[in-house]
Parts: structure tokens; sequence; C-alpha cells
């Protein structure tokens, strides 16, 4: 049984999609809200194998919505179903480590089999041109996280631990200036514009593994 979430500011819109999934065998849609902060603690007591959400609603990027609960939530696969044809906004949704991205107009069995591909560890894109920028994407971010210094990856983990700069330069046993210019360098080699985009790259890609772990001061 694949355990659905949805999250849609629309109830119109979630209970169309819970419909449609529940009459497919297998499916089980286990909650939806409004929001993904709202959605953040009932994933957490439901245990969804899948979000689905739109990351690109209304033209705005909620892409960072789905980096909060692919970071918190590494077993929920978030699935974004999108009017947008932005090839930004499928970059976006990439670096923030989604796992199917499906446009609205897709007939119902392409978004049931994507599911059920995205259920099964595989990510799924059904347009051919998305299909080819989404090959291409994986191919040059595995490039740039192989450029990355060891000591970039130690910082990099650390950061993804929740260590703030002074905390890691007593980590490693340097200064919080050399902690900023690492991570300065950490962002032009993987071409994200801060900390929170280059941990959920690196996540996504497997390049940190966060365990448990608390800060100390």
């Amino acid at each position: 049984m694949i355990k659905v979430f949805l999250v849609d500011n629309h109830p119109i819109m979630r209970q169309g999609l819970a419909s449609v999934l529940e009459k497919n065998e297998g499916f089980e849609v286990v909650g939806g809200a409004n929001n993904a902060q709202d959605a953040l603690s009932q994933i957490g007591e439901l245990k969804p194998d899948i979000v689905i959400m739109d990351a690109f609603r209304g033209g705005g990027d909620y892409s960072k919505d789905i980096a909060m609960i692919q970071q918190k939530y590494d077993k929920a696969k978030v699935f974004v179903l999108t009017d947008s044809t932005r090839e930004n906004d499928f970059l976006r949704a990439i670096g923030a480590g989604v796992k199917g991205y499906l446009s609205k107009a897709s007939e119902v069995s392409q978004l049931i089999d994507a599911i059920r591909l995205v259920a099964s560890e595989g990510a799924i894109v059904y347009s051919s041109t998305l299909a080819k920028l989404f090959d291409s994407t994986l191919q040059d971010t595995n490039r740039r996280l192989d450029q990355l210094s060891q000591r970039e990856k130690e910082i990099l983990n650390l950061v993804a631990r929740g260590y703030g700069n002074k905390e890691i330069a007593s980590r490693c046993f340097i200064s919080e200036a050399t902690v900023k210019a690492h991570l300065r360098r950490i962002a032009e080699k993987m071409d994200v514009k801060n900390r929170a985009e280059a941990v959920a790259t690196a996540i996504h890609r497997g390049l940190i593994d966060i365990t448990p772990d608390s800060p100390t001061g």
C-alpha cells in the first residue's frame, strides 16, 4: 500500500486528487494540509510514502518547502504536481530534493504510474524535454559535488547537523573567518545561493548523511 499525503491550498483540489488516487488499487490517502508548515507535524505522525504538492502555485516559489520536508522526513518522497512549465522551477525542485515532477495536465494513468515509480525509489519525469534536463542536471550536480575538498565536505556536514560558524570553527580547529571562506567556496562550487540550498543538494545526492547529533555549546 502506497500511503500518500496531499499538500494544496485548495481543499477541492485535495479532495479531487484523493478520489482519483483511491480509485486505484494500492493507494491510501492518509491526510492533507493547506501548506508545508501545516503538513510537517502530520507527516511525522502519519508517515506517508509520498507527499504530493505544487511547489510553484500562483507563480510563487515554494521549493524551500520541499527541502524542509525532505530534510526532516527523508523517507517521505516529495512529488511535485504543477502547472508550471518554467525550466528554472524544475531546476529549483531538483535542487531541493524532489523525487518526482509532473504536469497537472498529465493523464491520470501517467500520474498513477509515476507515483508508483517514485515510491519504489525511482525519480520520474514524463516530459521528454524535462527528462533530458533532469539527467543533465543530476550529472552537473554530481560534478560540482566532486569538486568539494574533504574539509569542505566536513564543514557542509556540520552545517547540515545544525552547527553555527563558531561551533564549526571550534570543532575543526580553525577560525570563524576560515569557516566563512570555506562556505563561500562551497556555494561557488555548488552554484547555490546559501548554505540551506547547499545542504539540500548534498543530502539529495547522498554526499552527506545526517544522523542524530545535538550541537553542543
